[in-house]
């Protein structure tokens, strides 16, 4: 949404902009979902690291944390592009930024553990919580 609404890739307006500026269009986003539903919402790991946004994330629907392995997780990171968060960090400041986001993380429905699994074992692993929590509510 913030690449689309911005007109430039999320590392280009860290560089312009800063963090700062970044985390802005972040909760105007976050503002703007609640008008959506029934939609998968991948975040990036800051959002839900402000002050009330894990509460906003909660609101909108099912918040899920996929846990990992943080080597695991950062080899998928760097797989997946450019991250502003990790660019230029050393293995310490990279593992001290994810143990900082935890506890905002481990606010979320569900917690799935994704340590060596493939993406179908996490899928299926993620219905089958989503399927035990809604069978405990009715």
């Amino acid at each position: 949404m913030i690449v689309s609404r911005d007109g430039r890739p999320i590392p280009e307006i860290f560089r312009a902009d800063g963090e700062e500026a970044f985390r802005r269009l972040e909760a105007e986003a976050l503002v703007a979902l609640a008008l959506k539903s029934g939609d998968v919402i991948a975040t990036g790991g800051g959002l839900p690291c402000r002050e009330g946004r894990m509460e906003s994330l909660r609101e909108l629907g099912t918040v899920v944390w996929l846990r990992g392995d943080l080597e695991e997780l950062l080899a998928r990171a760097r797989r997946s592009g450019a991250r502003p968060m990790l660019s230029g960090r050393t293995p310490a400041e990279i593992e001290a930024l994810y143990r900082t986001r935890e506890p905002f993380y481990a606010h979320a429905h569900l917690t799935i553990d994704t340590g060596g699994l493939g993406v179908d074992q996490v899928v299926g692993r993620l219905v089958a919580a989503l399927r035990e929590r809604d069978a405990a509510r009715v």
